[in-house]
């Protein structure tokens, strides 16, 4: 995306490069804010943090904002994974979690393959900011599909979580 929008190879893998140690500070921020806030909320929170961080990554201008947001959206899509798989394992019953887990994670896996062949093609024809807004309205459909059919987990038993 960034060779793509005129940075050299080398600016673009400086950029990616400062932009990973996201990940791990994003699995740090993750153990606090899971243990403090409700977790249905920080999922929903998470997405559109990552759509907001990811369309300011596409708009970005400047060297340094690429950095900052490039790093944001990597640190905030780590508390998102963790906080969706922690989420994930606590809404289904026990008898199906494994199963259900094992599905979920496996359908995540394919999508994160598949989509490749899907953004690069808007982001080779229509450029970054149009790729994110597909991102965005995707994750907006998430945020919104956990917000009305999510479950509260933060401080519940599994009993009543899923009432059989």
């Amino acid at each position: 995306m960034l060779v793509s929008s005129g940075h050299s190879v080398a600016s673009s893998l400086l950029f990616t490069a400062l932009s990973f140690p996201g990940y791990p500070i994003g699995s740090l921020l993750s153990t606090p804010l899971v243990a403090r806030f409700e977790r249905k909320f920080l999922l929903i929170g998470s997405i559109v943090a990552l759509g907001l961080s990811g369309l300011a990554f596409s708009v970005s201008g400047s060297d340094l904002l690429i950095v900052v947001f490039g790093f944001l959206t990597t640190m905030i899509s780590n508390v998102f994974s963790n906080v969706f798989h922690i989420y994930q394992a606590e809404i289904f019953p026990t008898a199906l979690r494994a199963t259900a887990v094992g599905w979920t994670y496996s359908l995540s896996r394919i999508s994160s393959g598949a989509l490749p062949f899907v953004l690069l093609p808007v982001l080779d024809e229509h450029g970054a900011t149009p790729m994110f807004i597909a991102v965005a309205v995707v994750l907006a459909i998430i945020a919104t599909a956990v917000a009305v059919l999510g479950p509260r987990t933060t401080r519940r038993s599994l009993a009543e979580i899923n009432p059989v």
